[in-house]
């Protein structure tokens, strides 16, 4: 090797030096005893979840307006009863009123020997201001039933039981959505520890690899580049420990945060949870099942269903309506005014009859409106279905790759192995340079950490794949 060689590859080491000397102090975090780090489950990091999920709690309650409109419906059946009382006092006063005296007079009879003498109302010429006190009080009972109505009770029924359905299959995949992104976010961060773990092995490696290489030097078996180009892969390795190192603590923030708690204290995940058996059903099988149990997509359904009973409420008007009624009131006026007895009662019952024969085209309108909507509600279902296709196809070729990715790395870690030991021994009887040991560490460690990523992302595509064909995620997220 020439002096250029030589003088590259020291400036490789000090320049690697000085970026681990800038990263280390803001990017390495503190090590702590595996001890004092707790094991949490995936069954512990999903009920966490569950309990603070606010978009969980929000799916909750629309739930519940779901449900009390149902209610609401059910009432349109039953007749209405209403309960009134009135108490009224009043005071009048009549100024400058005339006063009125009664004087007799005579009526002769027609025979003319007989008269009737009887009292008639004069005028005194006086006058004063009179006042009339008076109370009045009544309570009545009150009770309607509309008996029909153009269908539209039953319609307005039949829409909120559709509604609630759809606000129940929402929730159901709310749900399967904030287990989606734990169970992800832990196989991630179970991944990027078992890529730390890798990234030491390589540095451990390398740093008995340099042991070596200055032990060859010291005794001539070696060049003095062989001993650099030892170092740079040992400072190397050292950056790539910190680079992982930083990627788990950044794995475990993102668990944190899919677990809805940011503050959570750190521990540690199970690792079996990352053994798979890549097995992948056939892609007819998962559209099918996609299409019979994807809970949003059955929403959208119970959604269409509750827009075509719409259509039949907001036609409703366009029938007669038939109510009867019954009626009680009594009350008692004590008012000098009064027409009729001081006291008295009322019961009145019927039934009446309205047909609305032209309300300036209310009802069409709102009836046009109402298979507007039920049009728009079957183009979003037809779109999902298009959609839950495509989202199948995608996670399924996700699948078939990553199954295909983590075969060729098993031969290519039994292949680096290989060439690590040849490099090994043809540099230790001197036919062999550094150069070649430090590529087959590469290799190896590529190999390895290739195997590691293609199996989590075949265990991440098929969580992602349960919740894309509607297969509860907590029933197949163990071992």
């Amino acid at each position: 090797m020439d002096r250029s060689q030589v003088a590259r590859i020291r400036s490789m080491v000090l320049g690697t030096a000085l970026i681990l000397a800038a990263c280390a102090g803001p990017l390495a975090a503190p090590a702590r005893a595996a001890d004092d780090v707790p094991v949490y489950d995936i069954a512990r990091c999903i009920d966490i979840a569950l309990d603070g999920s606010r978009s969980l709690a929000i799916a909750g309650e629309n739930t519940t307006v779901a449900g009390q409109s149902v209610k609401q419906a059910y009432g349109g059946f039953f007749p209405n009863l209403s309960l009134s009382r009135t108490y009224q006092k009043s005071e009048r006063t009549d100024f400058d009123s005339e006063i009125y005296g009664y004087a007799p007079y005579t009526i002769p009879t027609d025979n003319g020997d007989d008269s009737i003498t009887m009292m008639q109302q004069i005028a005194t010429g006086e006058f004063q201001d009179v006042e009339t006190k008076s109370t009045y009080q009544d309570y009545g009972v009150n009770s309607q039933w509309n008996l029909f109505g153009g269908f539209g009770k039953f319609a307005n029924l039949s829409a909120a039981k559709s509604d609630l359905a759809s606000a129940r299959l929402d929730e159901a995949y709310q749900r399967e959505v904030v287990v989606e992104n734990v169970v992800v976010a832990y196989v991630q961060l179970g991944r990027d520890e078992a890529l730390l773990e890798v990234a030491v092995a390589a540095e451990d490696l390398a740093g008995r690899e340099l042991e070596k290489s200055q032990t060859y030097y010291r005794i001539g078996s070696a060049a003095k580049s062989d001993v650099l180009q030892a170092k740079v892969r040992l400072e190397q390795t050292r950056l790539d420990v910190i680079r992982a190192r930083n990627t788990v603590e950044q794995s475990f923030a993102e668990l944190a945060h899919a677990m809805n708690h940011p503050l959570i204290e750190r521990f540690d995940v199970d690792r079996s949870l990352m053994s798979v058996d890549f097995e992948v059903a056939p892609l007819e099988v998962l559209y099918e099942t996609a299409l019979a149990k994807r809970s949003d997509l059955l929403s959208l359904v119970e959604q269409a269903d509750a827009r075509g009973s719409d259509v039949t409420s907001a036609a409703s008007d366009l029938w007669p309506s038939l109510d009867v009624f019954v009626r009680y009131t009594r009350y008692k006026n004590e008012s000098p005014y009064r027409f009729g007895a001081q006291e008295s009662d009322n019961l009145s019952y019927g039934y009446q009859v309205n047909w609305n024969i032209f309300d300036r085209f209310q009802t069409l309108g709102n009836r046009s409106s109402a298979k507007a909507r039920e049009r728009i509600a079957d183009y979003n279902l037809d779109q999902k279905r298009l959609d839950v296709q495509l989202e199948v196809r995608q996670l399924y070729n996700s699948l078939l790759e990553a199954r295909e990715r983590h075969a060729l790395a098993l031969e290519t870690i039994a292949n680096a192995q290989e060439e690590l030991r040849l490099a090994q021994e043809r540099f230790k009887v001197g036919a062999g340079t550094m150069l070649e040991q430090i590529t087959a560490q590469v290799n190896l460690s590529q190999a390895k950490s290739d195997e590691i990523s293609a199996s989590s992302d075949f265990r991440i595509a098929s969580m992602h794949m349960d919740r894309a064909i509607g297969v509860s995620i907590e029933d197949r997220s163990g071992p």
